[in-house]
């Protein structure tokens, strides 16, 4: 009878130990956002701007007015020019927009000369979400 008695207590322990150990993911599936990559030309002049006062240092930040949101990455100055900024993923969940962009560099022959301030500007709907920038 003791065992009995022991070996349910022991369960009862194990299940409260393994629940706690779960971790459910509240935030739900990541889904893709539409998205357009801007030229300078067609975004909003105030925008631009912010983008001039920002650009020696590398930066982060969101710009909405009229429905859209703008989502402006910029990597500072650069050595060079010809630089390329891939968007490796620009998706959402329930509570977050994710955004991850990487800088492809140039040859050194390309860096002697000059200096860039490479930037990207991406144009979605607006969502009322946290935007994360990896």
């Amino acid at each position: 009878m003791k065992q009995r008695i022991w070996i349910f207590i022991f369960s009862i322990i194990l299940c409260v130990i393994l629940t706690g150990c779960i971790k459910k993911d509240e935030r739900g599936q990541k889904q893709k956002v539409v998205y357009v990559v801007c030229r300078r030309s067609v975004i909003p002049v105030q925008l631009g701007k912010l983008i001039d006062e920002q650009k020696r240092e590398a930066f982060h930040f969101t710009y909405t007015t009229g429905g859209f949101t703008y989502y402006v990455i910029g990597y500072g100055r650069q050595p060079g020019s010809s630089y390329k900024i891939k968007v490796r993923e620009f998706s959402a969940d329930r509570t977050h927009i994710y955004i991850d962009t990487i800088l492809t560099g140039v040859t050194k022959e390309h860096q002697k000369y000059g200096k860039s301030y490479p930037y990207i500007v991406l144009k979605s709907q607006f969502y009322e979400k946290d935007v994360i920038f990896h």
